[in-house]
């Protein structure tokens, strides 16, 4: 191949992956945002079934853990999927939703995450199948659907029992960001608890020094589901953010608390 063959060759590599590239975002840049809720119906059937093991999730203080769920029915379907919700009583004949109108959805909330059934290897031969979901605390429990129709005709057809962490306000994910001054540290975590309950603090010092730590109060911030643009759909319990500066250059250690009012 001659030279002006390579380059000829080379070009028509770099158009093909630009027009590949632009044709990306026609694609959908978030999987949930496929899903067709405002569409979704309810026909819950006899022979469909969702179960989902552990019930107790983090026994042992864990914020993120795996869920197994069986399911199966007797008319699979390659469009059939198995969704996460997040609070676990998502029919809006049951779930609070204080603004009802003409042409609500059936489902108040929307899934946080989903994969199709047939990702389990013999759910269209057998109509069985099992598959594992990773689940963080975000301080609500959890239940898992089966659902007929695909993605754009959804029909719900079996519900789970609900799954649940045993303290789903614990505070969890905390983060360190460099402060407003070069030798502050900013520490920021996540739990359900409000200022009413619990006193959030923030224990830190120098490891190597053998003294005591010192505990300073931290803040709590958060938000209303009225404050949230999207309104109903994907509500999940508000975090309550705990932020705290630490204007110390030489901390070696630190850990965040919650003091009990009790």
């Amino acid at each position: 191949m001659g030279m002006a063959h390579v380059l000829l060759a080379a070009a028509l590599a770099m158009v093909a992956a630009a027009a590949t590239v632009s044709a990306w975002p026609a694609e959908g840049i978030q999987p949930l945002s496929k899903i067709a809720m405002n569409k979704a119906t309810v026909n819950l059937h006899g022979s469909a079934y969702v179960r989902a093991t552990p019930a107790l999730l983090g026994d042992q203080d864990e914020d993120t853990v795996w869920v197994t769920v069986k399911y199966g029915w007797e008319n699979p379907s390659a469009d059939d999927w198995i969704a996460v919700f997040s609070p676990a009583d998502f029919i809006s004949g049951s779930c609070p939703n204080p603004s009802r109108y003409p042409g609500e959805p059936l489902l108040c909330t929307a899934p946080i995450k989903y994969q199709y059934a047939n990702y389990s290897a013999n759910y269209l031969h057998g109509g069985k199948g099992a598959i594992r979901f990773q689940l963080i605390n975000q301080r609500s429990d959890f239940s898992f659907a089966l659902l007929a129709g695909g993605l754009e005709n959804p029909t719900l057809v079996a519900v789970s029992k609900q799954v649940a962490f045993k303290n789903p306000k614990a505070p969890v994910f905390p983060r360190l960001a460099q402060g407003k001054t070069h030798d502050e540290m900013t520490v920021t975590w996540t739990s359900g608890y409000d200022i009413g309950e619990a006193y959030p603090f923030v224990e830190w010092g120098v490891v190597a020094s053998g003294g005591n730590p010192t505990r300073t109060p931290a803040g709590t911030l958060t938000f209303s589901r009225g404050s949230m643009r999207a309104g109903a759909d994907g509500w999940v319990e508000r975090s309550r953010v705990h932020p705290h500066g630490v204007h110390e250059g030489t901390v070696a250690q630190q850990r965040v608390l919650l003091q009990d009012w009790a």
